[in-house]
């Protein structure tokens, strides 16, 4: 009598039940809502910008945006750089410490504060410049666990919950990816993880069917 319940349980336990159900509210990829950042390295509150002064290292280091864009630098003090490009912002301070350097040679780099979660090595706190891939941003992190789904990507910000439609060539830039954002990679689904088990025992419980039934 017992036997025949046998093939409905391993029926449940291969499509992965029990699953998680989570409260948290996800918001449909056609909607883009986190696309909203405007072009590929364009300036954003919580930003970093790495300013590189040719033999001027008193001048040169990473200066934070704060939330309301604007940035404090050395000689020339505050400047709003919301939405600014890297290169046009390259081309504003060279002008602007024209004034008292002698053909300065500028290099200007946005950097962008993100945390990387869930299913990585080393997870935390990273500074990436925002032209990098979604690739190189989890590289930085260690890479991925062995039970890590590079296609389970979500984004966390202010309090709601993104899943992201991306692949390892998306530059984070594009990605709309902000600073002070979150991105978390999730796990396999509880078959993938456990498949070799699973067949093992159902094959153990196939075994002992047929000899049940001899």
């Amino acid at each position: 009598m017992k036997t025949r319940f046998v093939a409905p349980v391993l029926a449940l336990v291969a499509i992965g039940v029990p699953c998680a159900v989570t409260s948290q509210t996800v918001v449909a990829r056609d909607e883009d809502p986190v696309r909203d950042s405007g072009p590929v390295g364009a300036l954003l509150p919580g930003d970093v910008i790495d300013v590189q002064i040719w033999r001027e290292e008193t001048l040169s280091g990473q200066f934070a945006v704060d939330e309301s864009g604007t940035v404090v630098l050395p000689l020339i003090g505050a400047r709003n750089v919301a939405g600014v490009s890297a290169q046009d912002l390259r081309d504003e301070l060279a002008s602007a410490y024209a004034e008292f350097l002698n053909n300065p040679s500028i290099n200007v780099k946005l950097l962008r504060r993100i945390t990387v979660a869930g299913e990585v090595r080393v997870p935390g706190l990273y500074t990436v410049d925002a032209t990098v891939s979604i690739a190189d941003l989890i590289a930085q992190a260690g890479g991925l666990n062995i039970d890590a789904d590079a296609d389970k990507i979500t984004l966390f910000r202010e309090g709601q919950r993104f899943e992201l439609d991306l692949n390892g060539a998306t530059v984070v830039g594009q990605a709309g990816i902000r600073s002070g954002d979150r991105v978390s990679v999730g796990q396999r689904s509880w078959l993938s993880r456990n498949f070799p088990s699973v067949v093992g025992i159902m094959s153990i419980v196939s075994n002992v069917i047929l000899i049940a039934r001899r």
